[in-house]
């Protein structure tokens, strides 16, 4: 079993650290404290979970930066109860490990916290993933607003006074888009009076609690507001905001079109996946405002040249998908060329400028009743990631021939940790995994922050995820990441913190510095690589 094998290696390691020690005078309580830190963080991951309770008890009393140095009698006491000679039956393991398995999961309720009291986000980040949501946290209003637009959660825990935007202005702005995605506001404050509730309700939000919240009642309440807007969105097939049909409508329309051709009714059909270039650029030149007014022209300039028959589905963010009944591939192709002569004509206008648009397409001709959707959708989406890294602006038809070629659009995760236990655990499972969201990955590893930032890593135009551990020898890892977003575009580099730190000081500095996200040790690989996989999705955009 994989896991054994790291387990063994954690004692390796531990044992390492001993012989290294013996050969010296004293140990200063900063290497201690590491070493416990890390010990916690990585045996809770890999099942080893009396280990991880006795560094935790350890932790308790050391400090990170006391500058006192141990004797070799002293720190032996902390390591006698280490359970590092146990054998393998004796080892006493937890079920939230992972074990190789690469099954997906079944994705979970994504809900965005914009408040900037670290203590309290902290603790409802740690309270809800415990109960199985996932979360990102925002500690500014200007922060909330690009992390909506970006992650689009299923839900919003908005404060109702915040360091930079009041409360009630974020509401505002937040309000048109996600009453038309359905996505539940629920305002919170510790100022809960009847004047302030109505004013929120009267603003559009969709409830109001107070603080402190009550635990018993929080999840049954958030569980509540979830299945309603699942409930909403199961009746709706037409995507609010463009007018365009959504995703169901586009399982039901696919669906009916290849029983058509089982049926032989139909010759053949087409199915077009489209992806507005650099569209990431509009809202971030312009604003999100005009990004939407983007998107809403795009469809009503489709809707203008389609035939009745025809039909466009928003698949998510700026990608479209176009059913064609009745087309071949070289017609569909030529009506996608009209389409795009029209989109090049139309002139959009901010507040200081004046823009058009491109897009890319991938043309997929089904001609026989026996494709399944996902296939379709497939073959669609391989042709349009050719068409972007061939120079976009252009459609390729998906063939046989296309199925040979490699793409480029790779993602590259970096591993930044000096734990060597959590590098191979995280570099065998992306391995095995082969992708994020459809990109191949390619993967690095260091097991320092120095070696990292002077390594010839970055690539200009390339995407990268960094999981940076948070505590490590030579350079912090905050001390890292500061680096990171002082010298290289921060629209490349996706930065996700792994601690075993609760520190509420640590986690403000971390976010506030730039990080996209943290996580804290110990952790299930599977939930990292969910959680990589939709902040992936939703941020870096090839």
């Amino acid at each position: 079993m994989e896991i054994k094998k790291y387990q063994q290696m954690m004692n390796e390691r531990i044992e390492k650290t001993v012989n290294r020690w013996e050969k010296r005078e004293t140990v200063s309580e900063d290497e201690l404290y590491r070493f416990f830190h890390n010990v916690k963080g990585t045996s809770g991951t890999i099942g080893m979970s009396e280990l991880k309770d006795i560094a935790s008890h350890h932790l308790e009393f050391l400090e990170e930066k006391s500058g006192k140095l141990w004797t070799e009698s002293e720190w032996r006491v902390l390591l006698k109860e280490l359970p590092v000679y146990k054998s393998e039956k004796e080892m006493p393991v937890t079920e939230n490990i992972w074990t190789g398995d690469l099954t997906e999961q079944e994705e979970r309720p994504f809900i965005l916290i914009i408040d900037d009291d670290v203590e309290f986000v902290t603790f409802i980040k740690d309270y809800l993933e415990s109960n199985g949501f996932q979360t990102i946290i925002a500690l500014t209003g200007e922060k909330g607003l690009e992390l909506f637009y970006d992650m689009k959660p299923s839900l919003i825990i908005l404060d109702y006074i915040l360091p930079d935007i009041d409360g009630i202005a974020v509401l505002k702005q937040l309000l048109e888009k996600a009453q038309k995605e359905f996505t539940p506001i629920v305002m919170m404050s510790a100022h809960s009076s009847s004047e302030n509730r109505a004013r929120a309700y009267e603003m559009g939000a969709f409830d109001f609690i107070g603080k402190p919240i009550d635990k018993n009642l929080f999840i049954p309440f958030i569980n509540n507001r979830l299945k309603f807007r699942d409930r909403v969105n199961n009746f709706v097939l037409q995507d609010e905001l463009t007018g365009a049909y959504n995703r169901k409508y586009l399982t039901i329309e696919l669906t009916k079109q290849i029983k058509k051709l089982a049926e032989k009714t139909t010759p053949a059909f087409s199915y077009v996946m489209v992806d507005l270039d650099h569209f990431k650029q509009v809202n971030d030149n312009y604003g999100h405002l005009v990004g939407d007014e983007v998107l809403k022209k795009f469809v009503e300039l489709f809707k203008r040249v389609a035939r009745p028959e025809d039909s466009i589905c928003r698949y998510g963010g700026e990608e479209f998908t176009f059913i064609l009944p009745d087309t071949t591939r070289h017609q569909a192709e030529a009506r996608v060329s009209t389409f795009r002569e029209l989109l090049s004509e139309q002139k959009f206008q901010s507040e200081s400028d004046t823009f058009t648009v491109t897009f890319s397409a991938g043309i997929k001709e089904v001609d026989n009743g026996s494709f399944h959707p996902k296939m379709i959708m497939e073959h669609a989406d391989k042709a349009l990631y050719m068409a972007k890294d061939s120079g976009r602006n252009k459609t390729i038809i998906f063939d046989r021939e296309l199925e040979k070629v490699e793409t480029s659009d790779s993602l590259t995760i970096i591993i930044v940790d000096d734990d060597e236990v959590v590098r191979g655990m995280l570099t065998h499972h992306y391995r095995k995994k082969g992708e994020i969201s459809g990109r191949p990955i390619e993967i690095r590893d260091y097991d320092n922050g120095i070696s990292f930032l002077n390594d010839k890593w970055y690539k200009r135009n390339q995407q990268y995820i960094v999981l940076l551990d948070g505590m490590m020898p030579k350079m912090d890892g905050v001390e890292v990441l500061k680096q990171l977003r002082d010298h290289y575009p921060k629209k490349d580099i996706i930065v996700s913190m792994l601690t075993a730190r609760k520190g509420e000081l640590e986690v403000a500095r971390a976010l506030n510095l730039g990080a996209d996200d943290y996580m804290v040790k110990p952790f299930n690989v599977k939930e990292v690589s969910a959680r990589i996989d939709r902040i992936a999705s939703r941020v870096l955009h090839p």
